[in-house]
């Protein structure tokens, strides 16, 4: 199927999928409160790593409040420097989240990235101050284990105004895209077209985003 039809096609099933979920929609709208969290960088970092390649992850890590309170950055940083990487694969272990070592790293690499800008206030307040939405992934990029997709997925979890126009690229979007028949070179031109179906069907890339994440499967079954 040539691109255009499979906008086209695409467009049109989640056109009417978004009239059926617009209330969940809203409902998902709401975490843009989380925004107000000192805490706001950490919390979405470790969520990310938690759900990284495996969604479920985020049941043992977040979800389980007995793991989430040994890795707030208050516990690593209450931990000695020696001891932190040991302590956090354990929790990531005992979580069960996908490639608890490498997350490890990860937490670990973000951790003393954090510290620096001096602590989660200051470096949320570093990561609004970005200009724009490119300014913003520009900065999450450099954080160790953050990559294009979860760099707007930080973002687009809590509806921020600049990333309304995103698309979080993963696993679930390309399932779709096989779906259509249809593949891309690049990140952004894999996104540009899903940002082109968005504005068919009268959605900013947000919308869609979700809608494509949570009703996957009502998705699929009508394409």
């Amino acid at each position: 199927m040539d691109v255009t039809a499979a906008q086209n096609r695409l467009a049109t099933v989640v056109r009417t999928i978004a009239v059926e979920k617009m209330g969940d929609l809203d409902k998902l709208k709401a975490n843009h409160s989380d925004l107000e969290r000192a805490d706001f960088l950490w919390h979405y970092l470790l969520q990310s790593f938690a759900t990284m390649g495996r969604s479920s992850g985020w049941k043992g890590l977040i979800g389980d409040q007995s793991n989430y309170r040994r890795v707030t950055f208050e516990a690593i940083e209450a931990t000695p420097e020696g001891e932190r990487l040991a302590r956090v694969r354990s929790v990531l272990r005992e979580a069960k989240v996908r490639m608890p070592d490498r997350k490890a790293e990860y937490i670990i690499g973000c951790f003393k990235s954090v510290q620096e800008m001096g602590g989660p206030a200051a470096a949320k307040e570093k990561l609004l101050s970005q200009t724009g939405r490119e300014g913003k992934i520009a900065f999450l990029k450099e954080l160790p284990g953050i990559g294009d997709k979860y760099a707007r997925n930080i973002m687009m979890d809590v509806y921020h105004e600049d990333f309304r126009h995103s698309i979080a690229v993963d696993a679930r979007i390309k399932l779709v895209s096989e779906r259509l028949g249809v593949s891309f070179r690049s990140y952004s031109a894999h996104e540009r077209f899903y940002l082109g179906v968005a504005e068919q069907a009268g959605l900013n890339g947000w919308e869609l985003d979700r809608l494509l994440y949570n009703f996957q499967h009502e998705v699929k079954s009508r394409l």
